[in-house]
């Protein structure tokens, strides 16, 4: 879990417009609880690319006995590069209606702009979890769905037997781990001036009739890393019936996929895993009393977020590829 500010998304997003310098990213990642906690970092060439470099196997270092020499390999790596992605929650707004606000147009402009922000902060949300998603958001390169091939891995993912449902992700955050990557050294763009406002004409519901509407653009680049197939464990096929529901069993045989000294940080489940979980512990208290709802799971916090579907596809974990829900 990211306990440094500056080592959230939050602590890098900074918005290029002085005029509105006090819509602070923090006040709106409430709705991105994932997004809120996870490590983030600056994209490694401060533009709109991310590189770095994954160990793949290890260097040779054996015993051997006196004059008798051995092969020691040395250790392999490749060369990664993850191209970001462009998030866009630019908006139109009718100039009627922001010239009607009673505190004026340019602090009706100003939370308008806060509300998009949350929008596209809960885009990237869904984009960690959800591969090729119908939002504003389309998807980041290196995502932890496993659907990428570099990353679609059977042995990571735990199969509770169901057929689809939902899925709960265990994940390692930090800077050589998974990481949300923010290009241009965190910048927000936006167009937008108080004194020379950009008003362009735009269609109706009924795209038939035009009015004038003011334009704002917001644009930021964003990518995911994920450092290895060991820094993930996802859960999945969890479809409610009496025997594949989330509880403390299922998340050890999770947590027994991570290889020693190399724990998660955090577990990722939506609110119907959450109540499973919370169900489990109530069945097995000796009290009786209903068990509270559960901020951890051996000792790992436990995010709750609404980006996670109760109807994703089957995921078949017999191959590498792996299928799921276009809705979230």
């Amino acid at each position: 879990m990211a306990t440094n500010y500056t080592n959230t998304l939050a602590g890098l997003l900074v918005l290029n417009d002085q005029n509105l310098a006090d819509i602070y990213p923090s006040n709106v990642l409430n709705m991105s609880p994932v997004i809120a906690k996870a490590f983030a970092q600056k994209a490694s060439s401060g533009g709109t690319q991310h590189k770095y470099v994954r160990q793949l196997t290890a260097p040779g270092a054996t015993f051997r006995k006196i004059n008798t020499g051995v092969t020691n390999a040395a250790a392999t790596f490749e060369d990664i590069t993850n191209n970001l992605e462009y998030l866009d929650p630019s908006f139109t707004r009718d100039v009627a209606l922001a010239r009607g606000y009673r505190k004026g147009l340019s602090e009706y402009i100003k939370g308008e702009t806060g509300k998009s922000i949350v929008q596209g902060l809960y885009g990237i949300e869904q984009a960690v979890f959800n591969f090729n998603i119908a939002t504003q958001f389309v998807g980041l390169p290196y995502m932890v769905e496993y659907a990428d091939t570099d990353y679609a891995s059977p042995s990571q993912i735990v199969d509770a037997g169901g057929s689809g449902g939902k899925s709960v992700w265990l994940m390692r955050w930090g800077e050589d781990a998974v990481s949300l990557v923010a290009g241009n050294d965190g910048r927000v763009d936006m167009e937008w001036n108080d004194d020379n406002p950009t008003i362009v004409r735009v269609t109706d519901a009924g795209a038939t009739n035009v009015y004038s509407a003011y334009l704002v653009t917001l644009g930021l680049w964003i990518g995911l890393q994920v450092g290895s197939i060991y820094d993930v464990v996802r859960i999945a096929n969890l479809d409610a019936t009496s025997d594949d529901l989330v509880d403390d069993d299922i998340l050890s045989t999770a947590l027994s996929k991570f290889p020693a000294g190399h724990n998660p940080n955090m577990i990722v489940m939506n609110r119907t895993a959450h109540k499973e979980l919370q169900q489990s512990r109530t069945a097995t208290n000796p009290t009786g009393a209903p068990a509270p709802f559960p901020t951890e799971a051996f000792g790992v916090p436990i995010v709750v977020t609404d980006a996670l579907s109760d109807s994703e596809a089957t995921v078949n974990t017999s191959t590498t590829t792996t299928t799921t829900s276009s809705s979230v």
